[in-house]
């Protein structure tokens, strides 16, 4: 192997050290390592459990390992063993998440292409659900600035012959991610200000600006723990997910576009809020509006200890609902629904037609955009519409709220807009940006 083929894996560890030793053990057996060109720096990220020893006693000899007693955040746990990567001369960098596992030779293909590819800087692999591993979890990250948001591509899909091979995107998942080291001198570590979440969007976004190319290789094949319908105890996601995000997209939205992406950001909040109002979920509501006000505020890395509160949102009863089903019947068939429904409740039936004993499940993009309700059978008792979030609509009280959704959002955009304006005027060194 070339010198400058040799492969450093960067692990960020928190609380999750068996994990982190099913992950190492699934690199060794990926390769490449004939002849010594691969070394393992694992990061233990203020872990509270044994993950030190459990770690250490594992491939303690096999590993560079470094712990930091304060919590970094992703991106700041990640860039200690960038770091030190960069220190003992590696040009290429492959971070790793410990819930993931790569298939025999994805490492191997994912170094020959960047190897071979000067212009890529950032190269991603094809991620499954491990519980579910005919099914993509994501390949690649694309930013929509139309809508706010960065969505990973083909989450949630079979896979098929139909997907590319490679997907030119705008991002890869810090879960599983090869960079040039070239690239990070250019642009600088991953970006330490959103603490978690979002700090690989930012990255990939600027390494692309900077004239590389991102890309995500279909023949490198890993696999993820995480499931759908993982739920956090705390509103750390929630929080973080929401303020990164509107730090992203007022930070990198062209001047001229600020007035309708403040409509958009806003509207998004607003939509998190309500659906969270709908569901009781109070502490959840709270942390949306926090994560906005910080947002606003220009607060940046870790939250303050009363930002993250206890999660108590249940999905609008989304597990519970299909807990005490019988049988179910879909309008629309949706494979990967009817895989998630099966493992809340593995005895339900799928009837193949409309039954009365049976609910009947509409699919839709988002609860609140639902205009017509007047569906044949039985609204409160027998049909249920959920969306592309697993949001789930089944009450009276529901119909009600989201009949009160526009003019409720229409009062919110009008008091906090202006507040918008003054934080990307503050971020850009404008006088102000209203009109632009």
């Amino acid at each position: 192997m070339k010198n400058q083929e040799k492969l450093a894996v960067v692990i960020c560890n928190h609380n999750k050290g068996t994990s982190t030793v099913d992950c190492i053990a699934s690199i060794l057996a990926s390769g490449p390592d004939s002849d010594g060109g691969l070394q393992i720096f694992v990061v233990d990220n203020a872990s509270e459990d044994d993950s030190e020893a459990v770690i250490t006693a594992a491939y303690g000899d096999r590993i560079t390992f470094t712990r930091s007693d304060t919590d970094l955040g992703s991106g700041g746990g990640l860039n200690l063993g960038i770091e030190q990567a960069l220190r003992s001369g590696f040009e290429y960098i492959c971070c790793l998440g410990e819930e993931i596992s790569a298939a025999p030779g994805a490492l191997r293909i994912m170094l020959d292409y960047m190897a071979s590819t000067p212009s890529a800087g950032l190269v991603g692999g094809k991620i499954y659900h491990r519980h579910m591993p005919h099914y993509i979890q994501q390949f690649g990250i694309s930013v929509d600035f139309k809508h706010c948001r960065a969505s990973m591509l083909y989450a949630d899909t079979p896979d098929s012959e139909t997907i590319p091979n490679i997907v030119y995107c705008d991002a890869i998942s810090s879960c599983c991610v090869m960079v040039r080291a070239d690239a990070i001198r250019r642009v600088g570590l991953m970006p330490t200000g959103n603490f978690l979440y979002w700090d690989d969007t930012e990255w990939g976004y600027s390494i692309k600006q900077a004239g590389y190319e991102v890309v995500a290789i279909g023949a490198a094949h890993f696999y993820h723990a995480a499931s759908p319908m993982h739920r956090c105890d705390n509103t750390k996601v929630n929080y973080y997910m929401t303020r990164n995000c509107m730090n992203f997209f007022m930070k990198y939205t062209k001047p001229e576009a600020c007035n309708k992406m403040s409509i958009v950001l806003l509207r998004s909040v607003f939509e998190a809020f309500y659906l969270h109002r709908m569901g009781h979920a109070h502490n959840m509501a709270q942390s949306d509006i926090s994560a906005l006000l910080d947002a606003l505020g220009g607060v940046r890395g870790q939250a303050a200890d009363d930002r993250i509160l206890e999660n108590d949102d249940n999905g609008l009863g989304f597990v519970s609902f299909f807990q005490e089903q019988e049988s179910v019947y879909m309008e629309d068939d949706d494979p990967f629904l009817e895989q998630v429904i099966r493992q809340i409740n593995p005895d339900i039936v799928f009837m193949q037609l409309p039954s009365p004993g049976a609910v009947t499940i509409i699919r839709c993009d988002s609860i609140l955009g639902i205009k017509d309700f007047s569906f044949s059978l039985d609204f409160s008792e027998n049909v249920v519409y959920i969306d592309k979030s697993y949001r789930m609509l089944a009450t009276r009280e529901d119909v009600d709220l989201i009949k009160s959704y526009e003019p409720s959002l229409q009062l919110f955009l009008y008091a906090m807009q202006p507040m918008v304006f003054r934080r990307i005027a503050e971020m850009h060194g404008l006088e102000n940006c209203v009109g632009l």
